[in-house]
Order: C-alpha cells, then structure tokens, then sequence
C-alpha cells in the first residue's frame, strides 16, 4: 500500500507529465488527423500553392497553423508527406486585419501572451526565443523568433490585409499561410511575387485556408475551375469533420441565413458579390448552325429608349434539353418601329416575352407601351414574363441560367457580342445587390427563358398564328419547380 508521501508524488509526476505533452501537443496532433488533412499537407510536396477551400468549424485554419508550426519547428512527424525545409524558413501569416490574424492565426501557434510569455500554442514556449510586437494591436505579434531544429531561427511574420500589397515587399518568404480570401486581388499576386527566390532559391511556396464568403472571385474561380501546373484545390464541408455533433450542426444551421447554407456547410462560394454569371466566355460559345425545324423557339424582349432596348431570340432542343440563345441585339434611343426594323427579318411571327413595364400607361396617348411594339409588327405574348405559378423572380431565372450554362445546357452562339459584353460585366455589389447596368440582353434572355413554354416550332414560323398565348405547350424542365 503506498504511502500519502509517495502518492503525492505521483500526482505530481502525473500533473507534470500532462504539462509536458500539453506544452509539447504538436508531437501527437499528426496522428489523430482526418485523412483528408493528410491528404492536403501531402499535396504541398507536389504543389507550390495548395488551397483549403472549406465549410466553417471543421478546422481548416487549424490544418494551416499546424503546417505552419511544424515548418518552424523543423521536427517533421513519422508519416509527413508534406514539402519538408532543411532550413529554417521565413514563414509569412496573412489575415484580415491585426485582430484577426492575432485571434485566428497567431493563438492557435503560440497561444496567449501573458507579458512577455506564451502558452497554449502549438509551438512550445520554451522554442520561442524572441518577438516583437505588431503596432496598433494589443497582445499581437509581428514577428516570432522560433528556435528550428537546425539550430537557427526561423521567423513568422504577421500581416493583415488592411495594411495593402504595398506593406508586403522586400523579404524573400519561404512560406506563406493566406487565411481567409483577400478582397484586394493585388494582395495573392504580391505574395507569389515575394516567393520567387524563397527556399534557398528553389522558389517559396504557402497555402490558402478559406470559406469563400467572396463568391466566386477570380482567385476561387483560378483554383476551382483552372488550377495551374503549380496549384492544388481541395474542397470540404461538415461531412468531412467528424467531431461536429448532430446538435451542433443543428444549432449552427439555425443561425445561418438561408442563402448562406452551401457555403458555410459544404464550403460552396456563395453568390454573393462579383461577377453573376461567373463562367468564361468560351465555356458557354458553340458556332452557329442552321436551326432543325422540330426545335422550339421564342423572343426575349426588354423595353428601353435612353438605356438600350433588347432583343433575343432562345432556341430549345427538346430532345437534348439544351437551350441556344441565337440572336441578340439592343440599340439606345430607337422607336419601336425602328427595332422592328432591326430584327424582323427573325423576329417575324415569333412570339417573344416581354417584363411588366410593358404595362405602363403613357400619358397623352392612354395607350400602354406594349402597345406601340404589338403594331410596329412584333409579336408580343399575351401577358408579361412569369413562371408557371405567376411568380416572377430574378434570382430564380439567374439561377437556373447559370446552373444550365454550368452543365453545358445553355449555349451562346460566337459573335453576340451585345450579349457577351453584359455576360462579363454582370455582376453584384458588395451588399449582394445585382447592379442594374448594362443587362439588357441579360433580361431579354431571362424572360425568354421565364416563357419557354410559349415557344412555338421553328417549322411553324410564319404560319398562321396559333393560340399559344392561351394553351401553354407543356416542356421539359431542369427543374422540377418550375
């Protein structure tokens, strides 16, 4: 039986030994990863730029700072597949301002600070031999002295985006950590810019660790959609976390917003902010082709004078189930009838969709302006563009457009330019708002689409009138709500 004496003393021990593994925790952290986190540090040995597109709360920052700790540690686990330094590295961290790269970036490698120590971090406080602090930012650091397994010591430096690309110069990086996406499109760019001759001259290299709350930017659509020779794109979502508890998950889920469900859980870019229809021009072109008579056609139209008005015309192949806008053209400052003029030689006996402004009164003349296009010779449908329930949202059509163009479903042909130009512009402001510029042709399209159910036979183009204003002709549907 032991005695008070020696059982004190074993607590102790025990107390110590659980102070140790705790300060020293990056020895053990490797071994309980996910595979997919082992998965993304293996792909650093491959690619110079690996990105960690992700939901929220399933530890991609962690994944970073973890690789990041072990670099300036230089102690490389049994089982690391990663890009190895034999040289301790200048290691570059990058956040959205000084408190969050200090909360989000610098807690999680060294901890807190408590006057001039640390402790809770993945680098242990005995490795840390220097700092200095980051101005303006309570208890954030700038740069960190680490001793490295070498013997020499490797430096992690702190920048927040706010400070701007112009901040980021001189130093040759060995690797950076770009947490959470920049706005500032310069900043990604700069980075790469200062990794030319990192790594004793072989070239730096880093990683991004992101839930794309931006959208599909450039940079998201780069990694996604055109990885280079030199980039790795790995998506996760809470299906990939297993310590997210069903109570978690529900309480989680109950705060988002509902737009933002794909993005925060499955790690999907939010249709937020920047281009809308946010595909390259060549992905949705096909040459043009003479049209069979068996497919189906309609007209989109957008009413318009001081800004352009529109007019397109959508082809549908009801067997394919592939749309083809195949016409387009908008002018500013033009009557009715010179529209017609325009576009008659196609837009002859087709009916075309039209928006509800159509219905407005003039005031002289008492007529509304739908009116004075039915006698200029075009054929408009009897009531304004809607979906089948009578509903007439934007963010629907741009939806469905955009997942139909996504599929190859929805075709431009070469050359419409009065198109194109709108498609690459189209975009949203900051707040989400779509900015109403220079989306004539986009509308007219919309509304066409809205009213494919009103699309007649090529072949019976300029026979006599049928009454598809009155009986829809049931169609195919990508979508089971509409």
């Amino acid at each position: 039986m032991p005695t008070r004496a020696e059982l004190e003393e074993l607590a102790t021990l025990l107390e110590e030994q659980a102070a140790r593994l705790e300060a020293n925790r990056y020895r053990t952290v490797f071994a309980g990863l996910y595979g997919w986190q082992r998965e993304f540090i293996a792909a650093t040995a491959s690619y110079a730029q690996c990105c960690l597109i992700a939901a929220n709360r399933i530890g991609k920052t962690y994944t970073g700072t973890y690789i990041d700790a072990i670099h300036a540690l230089g102690e490389y686990p049994e089982g690391w597949d990663g890009h190895r330094f034999d040289r301790a590295p200048l290691i570059w961290c990058l956040g959205y301002s000084g408190e969050k790269t200090r909360d989000l970036l610098q807690m999680p490698l060294v901890g807190r600070k408590n006057g001039d120590s640390f402790a809770g971090g993945l680098i242990p406080a005995d490795r840390i031999i220097g700092y200095e602090s980051m101005t303006g930012t309570p208890n954030a650091v700038r740069t960190l002295l680490v001793k490295h397994a070498s013997g020499d010591t490797a430096r992690i430096q702190f920048w927040s985006y706010s400070q701007g690309q112009h901040a980021l110069m001189g130093d040759a990086v060995d690797w950076f950590h770009i947490d959470e996406e920049p706005r500032d499109p310069a900043i990604f760019p700069q980075v790469l810019v200062r990794t030319a001759s990192g790594d004793g001259g072989q070239g730096g290299r880093g990683i991004l660790t992101f839930t794309p709350e931006n959208g599909r930017t450039d940079l998201v659509i780069q990694f996604m959609d055109s990885p280079s020779r030199a980039q790795f794109c790995m998506q996760k979502g809470w299906d990939d976390a297993p310590h997210l508890s069903a109570k978690v998950k529900e309480e989680l889920l109950s705060s988002f917003p509902a737009h933002q469900l794909e993005m925060r859980t499955k790690g999907v870019p939010m249709l937020g902010h920047g281009r809308i229809y946010d595909i390259a021009e060549e992905d949705v072109t096909c040459p043009p082709f003479a049209i069979p008579p068996h497919f189906r056609v309609i007209d989109g139209m957008d009413f318009g004078f001081d800004h352009p008005q529109a007019q397109v015309q959508l082809v549908l192949d009801p067997e394919a189930e592939c749309f083809y806008l195949t016409r387009a053209w908008k002018k500013s400052r033009v009557s009715p009838s010179d529209a017609w003029g325009a576009v008659k030689t196609w837009a002859a006996g087709v009916p075309t969709a039209w928006p509800a402004d159509g219905l407005q009164t003039e005031k002289g003349s008492g007529k509304q302006q739908r009116a004075y296009y039915t006698e200029a010779g075009f054929r408009l449908l009897a009531e304004h563009a809607t979906w089948p329930d009578g509903s007439n949202s934007v963010e629907a059509g741009i939806y469905e457009i955009r997942d139909l163009m996504l599929k190859g479903r929805f075709k431009v042909f070469a050359g419409l330019r009065d198109f194109f130009d709108e498609f690459l512009q189209y975009h949203r402001d900051d707040a989400g708002r779509i900015v109403k510029v220079k989306d004539d042709c986009l509308d007219a399209a919309r509304y066409a689409y809205m009213m494919r159910r009103f699309a007649i036979a090529v072949g019976d183009v300029g026979r006599p009138k049928k009454a598809v204003e009155v009986e829809p002709i049931p169609m195919f549907s990508p979508f089971a709500r509409r």
